[in-house]
């Protein structure tokens, strides 16, 4: 488990208790809610000076959305504020696209402000 860094804080408060043996690490866990092997982790040994971050993911699994993202991207620069509604039912249409509206809504979220910067459209017009 990589704790956020709120946590990672709390916890690292507990490390002097810790080391004067003042409180155990099951005392401490109980304490934070934590897991006794997350609160060894983190307290036992080397500890980190700074809050652990996750590594990356070895690789994204690819989604049905990415297969027809340059058709999306194109029915953007055509019409910046095209429905979502639209676009997936369009793909369903006329691509056979199998994917539901949902990760449509979500690649638009990310792709409609990328266009929009591209076609010098500002976020002010996007708005309204």
């Amino acid at each position: 488990m990589v704790l956020d860094p709120q946590r990672w804080l709390e916890l690292r408060r507990f490390r002097s208790l810790y080391e004067s043996g003042t409180m155990s690490i099951s005392a401490i866990a109980r304490e934070t809610g934590l897991n006794r092997r997350t609160v060894a982790k983190y307290l036992g040994g080397q500890a980190p000076v700074a809050p652990p971050v996750a590594g990356p993911r070895s690789g994204r699994r690819p989604q049905l959305v990415d297969a027809v993202a340059p058709v999306i991207d194109a029915w953007l620069r055509a019409e910046i504020l095209i429905k979502g509604s639209v676009v997936h039912e369009r793909l369903v249409k006329e691509y056979g696209f199998t994917g539901n509206y949902q990760r449509v809504k979500l690649y638009l979220q990310e792709a409609r402000p990328r266009v929009a910067a591209e076609l010098g459209i500002g976020p002010d017009e996007l708005a309204g």
